[in-house]
């Protein structure tokens, strides 16, 4: 039993990494590797002329972004994470703190927030400025909350990290903030 959770654990993590850097395209052969035929195998959809039927994964939506610099972005405003690292398919504006969803799917939004030594704070996520998911911290010194969410999203939905009582939110210039993958898109 362990090893099949093992297997299937690793299956998973190469799944998502064939999604979000793969090359298939729909009217193309997967290439001859161990990890075509994995994921071939994963989606039950090996045919005897190998033909890839997934989504176009090179265009599957994907950003990362970080806070350089300690913002205080005020009460019921998105925080801007000012340094982008990845941002596949340009959903995320660092300019406005939102994302924008290009296309309609399954999506996975992953943030980590740190307070100013000894403050509170308190964030949420919001789809269509409507809260998803809150964090909230408090503590002697600096406290860091990270909070995971899956949203349906349609197309032009937007999606941000909201301060809500405009309390500052610390960084130390490095610190890895947002993450979104899609993880399948509507057909």
């Amino acid at each position: 039993m362990k090893l099949t959770n093992y297997y299937t654990s690793i299956l998973t993590l190469l799944l998502m990494a064939e999604m979000v850097i793969g090359t298939c395209e729909s009217d193309r052969k997967l290439d001859c590797s161990l990890l075509g035929d994995l994921l071939e195998m994963a989606m039950k959809q090996k045919s005897p002329d190998k033909v890839c039927q997934c989504p176009r994964r090179t265009k599957i939506p994907a950003f990362s972004a970080m806070l350089t610099n300690p913002q205080t972005p005020g009460t019921n405003k998105a925080i801007k994470f000012d340094k982008v690292v990845t941002n596949i398919r340009n959903g995320y504006n660092p300019t406005t703190g939102i994302f924008t969803a290009p296309v309609a799917g399954v999506y996975q939004f992953s943030y980590t927030v740190m307070s100013q030594g000894g403050k509170y704070l308190h964030v949420h996520l919001a789809l269509n400025n409507i809260k998803q998911q809150s964090t909230w911290l408090k503590g002697s010194s600096h406290e860091t909350g990270t909070t995971s969410i899956i949203l349906n999203l349609k197309k032009g939905d937007q999606v941000a990290v909201m301060s809500v009582d405009g309390r500052s939110i610390h960084s130390d210039g490095n610190m890895l903030i947002v993450l979104l993958f899609i993880l399948e898109f509507s057909r």
